[in-house]
Formats: structure tokens, C-alpha cells, sequence
């Protein structure tokens, strides 16, 4: 059975059960490890693989498992309350094969879609860029423009600040402009196969947080064949945005409320009863009133998040501003959880004497700064609630 109350099928408390299981077996016993030296969680995601996790989102027809959002966010959770880091590289993985999954023509399906469902192709996105040294939070985020050619589209020393599973990912969904005519929201997608193209890293990858998920700088030069284009040039993503965007900012929400929850579990286990008087007891009044209090913090995030990714899976208009405000809602309880249980863990906690509760705490503040940051999704959830107004042509009377 899967946390929370929301009401779930069968077939999800199955899936969630099963990432759940695979988790505590594959991923647990190797995330303090993989937080300490900062080592990419290969052994993980490759568990992950052969459970056929990787398809999870590709339809029947291509040979996929064709879940729902909600499902994809019940096994997102899941991972990440073992290990974050491998469950963001999987949640990248998932994100940037969706629309490939979705929009393929025939021969992308064969070339693009199909190595997802054997196992052959590990996806991620190379979408940020800032100017500067400025991280993906710039005030003016406009991606690099490409110059078409007569063989495709040549990258000319593009440079993607945060690119996660750098150097080990075998296709990058590239966010970019074809043509330095286009304006900033004239957004086009180009997969790009690391084999078929130049690619170095930048600098390597040493964060506070999620320190196994290798997101480096990478910088890009060669030519994709116009066979990589996703959809149209200019219009893909506002065209496929209602459809993409839900399942980029649920599948956030759900790895950090994995963290929020794998941090309280944690510290359920440290707090419980026991008749060793050296251990701290759960029934001191205050412990338990702030225990009360996160799990109901957890839980109403929880329930947002399984209720966007519903509205999705129904296909709902609302389903795009719910999933921002789910992402903002779980990185925020992230923050607040891992922190008032780092509190709780005293300096047996900040000595790291036996306890993680540091690493979750580091894990969920990724969440605030890094990908779509909580700035930004607050900045999209205003437009959302705020639009302008439409502009009206003047007419002659």
C-alpha cells in the first residue's frame, strides 16, 4: 500500500510497491556511499533497467508500459525516499523521453523510442543555460539558437549549465532556438545522441546536495541531422507544452516529497519507543507535536501532488497550474521537514554520529535552486492565475 489517502487502483499500489521494494533493496544500502564520494548511481538505475522501469512511460504500441502520470509520480516518490539521487536521474530520464515517446514520427520511433524500451538509451535534458557564471535561475534564461544547415542544425560551442547524468546519459533532449532571428519563446527540440556529437565537460559536478547525479556543465559542438528534430521548429513546446510540462513539474514534486518522507521515516525509526533510557523517546511532548505537525505537512503536499498528477491523468485544464503548485508545495515541505528533523537529531545529527538526516536535508534544498527553480515556478503559477490581457486589433468602424 502506498502512503497517503488518496485513493489509488490496485495496479498503482502494485507499481508503487514494486519501486518501493526495489528501492529498499537496490538503492538504500548504496545512498550513503553514493553521498559521500559523490559517485553516480550507475548500480541503481541499471536495477532500475532491468525491472523495465525505464519504459514506464512509453506506450504499448512502441512496446512501454504506458502508466499514468500519477503511477509514474507513486515510483518517483518511492525511489527517492532511499536515495534522491538516483531517483532525479530517473526522473530526468523520464522527462526528456516524454515527448520523444509522444510525438515520434515513424523512423524517430525506431531510431529514438525504441532503445528506451531495450534499455539501450538512458535520456536526460540539456536545457539550461544562463549568461556568465549564473546558474539556471538567470533573471533572462534564453536558450542558445542553432544554425540550420543543409544536413541539420550545427551547435557551435553551447554551453548547458546543468546537464544531470553528464557523460554517462546516451541522448540529451536539447532545448534551443534554430536561427539567431528567433525570439527567446520561439523554443525548439533536438535530441542529441552523445556518440553522434562533440561533447566535453565543463567542470566536474561537486554539490551540496544530490551529490551522485552528476549534473555538469557540458559544452556542445557538431551538427544533428534534421531527422532529431522533435516536432516543428519555433512551436513544439507551446504546442506540446500542455502535455509536457505537467509531467516535468509532478515528477520534481514527487522526488522531493520522497525526500520530505524518507527524512521522516528515518526519523520515526530514531524516535521510537524503547527502554534504552541513552535514546531519545518519541513521548516527549514537544518531539511529538512536531512529529504531528510534519506529517501533516507531508500529507497535504502528498495530496496535491497525487491530485495534479489525477487531473492530468483526466485529462483537466487545470492540471498544469496544479502540477506547478505541487512542485513548489513539495520542495518547500522538503526544506521545512528536513530541517525541523535535523533539529530533532541535535548534535548526534550535525556530528553525523549514525545518522543521514544531514544528507536528506542537503538533498531537499536542491529542490528550492536547481532545475525549474521555486522562483520561476511561482513566476509561471502567477501567470497562470494573472494571464494579460488578450490584444485586440483596432478596427475601423
Amino acid at each position: 500500500m502506498a502512503d497517503g489517502f488518496f485513493p489509488l487502483t490496485s495496479a498503482q499500489q502494485e507499481w508503487a510497491a514494486r519501486a518501493a521494494d526495489i528501492a529498499q533493496r537496490e538503492l538504500a544500502p548504496r545512498a550513503v556511499e553514493t553521498d559521500r564520494t559523490g559517485t553516480f548511481p550507475a548500480e541503481g538505475l541499471a536495477a532500475l533497467k532491468r525491472e523495465g522501469f525505464w519504459k514506464l512511460r512509453v506506450s504499448r504500441e512502441h512496446g512501454g508500459l504506458e502508466q499514468d502520470l500519477l503511477t509514474t509520480v507513486l515510483v518517483t516518490e518511492a525511489l527517492a525516499k532511499r536515495c534522491a539521487s538516483t531517483s532525479l536521474c530517473y526522473k530526468m530520464h523520464l522527462e526528456a523521453s516524454e515527448l520523444v515517446a509522444r510525438i515520434a514520427t515513424p523512423d524517430q520511433v525506431e531510431r529514438l523510442v525504441r532503445p528506451i524500451v531495450s534499455g539501450d538509451a538512458l535520456y536526460t535534458v540539456a536545457g539550461s543555460e544562463a549568461a556568465g557564471r549564473g546558474g539556471a535561475f538567470a533573471q533572462n534564461n534564453a536558450m542558445s539558437a542553432v544554425t540550420p544547415t543543409a544536413d541539420g542544425y550545427h551547435l557551435d560551442n553551447i554551453r548547458k549549465s546543468y546537464v544531470t547524468s553528464a557523460g554517462i546519459a546516451t541522448h540529451h533532449f536539447f532545448l534551443c532556438r534554430v536561427g539567431k532571428e528567433t525570439t527567446p519563446d520561439q523554443v525548439s527540440v533536438l535530441i542529441v545522441e552523445r556518440d553522434k556529437i562533440d561533447w566535453k565537460i565543463d567542470e566536474p559536478w561537486n554539490g551540496l546536495g544530490m551529490r551522485g547525479n552528476n549534473s555538469c556543465p557540458v559544452i556542445f559542438n557538431g551538427v544533428v541531422p534534421k531527422g532529431n528534430l522533435m516536432g516543428s521548429e519555433h512551436t513544439v513546446m507551446r504546442d506540446q507544452g500542455r502535455m509536457f510540462l505537467p509531467v516535468v513539474t509532478a515528477t520534481y514534486a514527487a522526488v522531493y516529497l520522497g525526500v520530505a518522507a524518507g527524512a521522516f521515516e528515518e526519523a520515526k525509526r530514531f524516535l521510537e519507543y524503547s527502554d534504552d533510557e541513552t535514546k531519545p523517546r518519541i513521548d516527549n511532548a514537544v518531539t511529538r507535536h512536531r512529529m504531528a505537525e510534519l506529517s501533516v505537512e507531508i500529507e497535504r503536499s502528498r495530496a496535491l501532488l497525487y491530485s495534479a498528477a489525477s487531473a492530468f491523468d483526466h485529462d483537466q485544464p487545470t492540471s498544469t497550474l496544479a502540477c506547478s503548485q505541487a512542485k513548489f508545495a513539495c520542495s518547500e515541505t522538503g526544506v521545512h521537514v528536513t530541517s525541523e528533523i535535523m533539529g530533532m537529531g541535535g548534535g548526534t545529527a550535525f556530528a553525523r554520529r549514525g545518522l543521514t538526516f544531514d544528507r536528506f536535508l542537503r538533498d531537499a534544498r536542491a529542490g528550492v535552486v536547481m532545475g525549474i527553480t521555486n522562483d520561476t515556478v511561482l513566476a509561471n503559477i502567477a501567470r497562470m492565475l494573472f494571464p494579460p490581457p488578450r490584444k485586440t486589433e483596432n478596427k475601423p468602424r
